[in-house]
């Protein structure tokens, strides 16, 4: 059952979502091009996503050359940049509208797939508003109360038994493996597939993560789910793990988890093909690590070091011949692509109107009184109405005002 909307919400979506019938957003995190680089040398052939670029995009946030990923998502998602560690709000800590909000508002349904935890800061940019990207329960709570159809991902070790029955009570079928997955037949999934990140795919390669779907699989899935919607939807496909192995300078990590985005790259391409009112857009948040290709003692010598590895934290950059500037993201600008060169944003915060034509908007402000029971807190409005945070209505906690969903 979709949630209420109300009729200047639905009004601003109609008017402004004047995309394609389907809009698929990739997000390889924390990629930059020495990354691509090395992905390909361990392939031996060029990557699907390759054919597919045809621009740059600047990264930075509101307050700081570097950009977080919580402030590029939202900047991607909202079309406004903001401060770092901000999810989905303002400057100022005002909710900002999503391009995910504004399709499920126009009806389409909408998908959120990564292999980070589902409350990580890219998927939270595009399902949740906090102030602060650590207030992982709210997050939660907001995105179990989003209606949203699809949400795959790791973290199933923060679900309680209260966001347990509150997912069965928001009509989720909840999956937590493959298998489950694949026999899944609802029109809303909640899949948690690890208790934290998803298994690295450089760990499958020695049987770790049996039981888990691939980013393609996942994607895969996604897609058969979310394109039974007659109106379209909206999907938000996120490779984090290449930016988690950059920050601790793990090669092998970063270069098969961009092996295993690029498969989930290729299968929606192909995907897109047979289905020309479909926009795809890939990229990168921000780049991580400041990757560097350095000379190999033997032509192939990198390539051959990769492919012998079988799990994370093997080796130390010397010995795959790459050098790091940093643990941290970089400035640096980064590729975009995808089957639309004409959709063309410059910037992190150009996406959402390059897409839909439209600008960033806030939430409307509720008014009332705030109450706390038993660790719960309500808004009780003029009428007598309760709104419970974070599932009837966005709170945001640090200002303490409250927000229509």
């Amino acid at each position: 059952m979709r949630k209420y909307f109300s009729l200047v919400t639905l009004l601003i979506a109609t008017l402004c979502f004047a995309a394609p019938k389907n809009v698929i957003i990739m997000i390889p995190d924390g990629t930059g091009h020495a990354s691509l680089t090395a992905a390909r040398q361990l392939k031996g052939a060029p990557l699907a996503i390759d054919a597919a670029i045809y621009g740059i995009i600047s990264t930075r946030s509101a307050d700081n050359s570097v950009t977080d990923s919580a402030a590029a998502a939202t900047a991607m998602a909202c079309g406004q940049r903001t401060y770092n560690s901000a999810i989905g709000v303002s400057l100022q800590q005002v909710p900002l509208r999503s391009i995910s909000e504004l399709a499920y508002a126009q009806g389409k349904a909408v998908g959120i797939v990564t292999t980070d935890l589902v409350t990580g800061a890219t998927p939270s940019g595009f399902s949740a508003h906090v102030s602060k990207r650590d207030h992982a329960t709210d997050i939660l709570e907001q995105q179990i109360a989003s209606g949203f159809e699809v949400f795959f991902a790791g973290g199933r070790n923060a679900l309680t038994d209260d966001l347990r029955a509150y997912l069965t009570e928001q009509d989720y079928t909840f999956v937590a493996t493959r298998e489950e997955m694949n026999k899944a037949q609802a029109d809303k999934l909640f899949g948690l597939f690890a208790p934290g990140l998803l298994t690295a795919e450089v760990d499958r390669r020695a049987g770790a993560g049996a039981t888990e779907p691939t980013l393609r699989e996942m994607t895969e899935k996604a897609l058969d789910v979310l394109a039974r919607n007659p109106q379209g939807f909206f999907l938000m496909v996120e490779g984090a793990q290449v930016d988690k192995a950059n920050h601790v300078h793990d090669l092998p990590w970063a270069t098969y988890d961009l092996l295993a985005f690029d498969d989930a790259v290729a299968h929606v391409l192909a995907w897109a093909e047979k289905h020309p009112d479909t926009l795809v857009l890939i990229a990168p948040d921000h780049e991580t690590g400041g990757l560097t290709i350095l000379n190999e003692p033997s032509e192939g010598a990198r390539a051959r070091a990769l492919a012998s590895v079988t799990k994370k934290t093997t080796g130390t950059a010397a010995d795959y011949f790459v050098g790091y500037a940093t643990t941290w993201h970089t400035g640096v600008d980064v590729f975009l692509a995808g089957n639309t060169p004409t959709c063309r944003p410059m910037r992190n915060c150009d996406i959402l109107e390059a897409i839909t034509g439209a600008t960033a908007t806030t939430l409307t402000e509720i008014q009332g009184t705030t109450l706390t029971e038993n660790g719960i807190t309500w808004l009780v409005t003029a009428d007598g109405k309760r709104l419970r945070a974070q599932r009837d209505a966005i709170y945001i906690r640090s200002t303490g005002k409250w927000y229509q969903r």
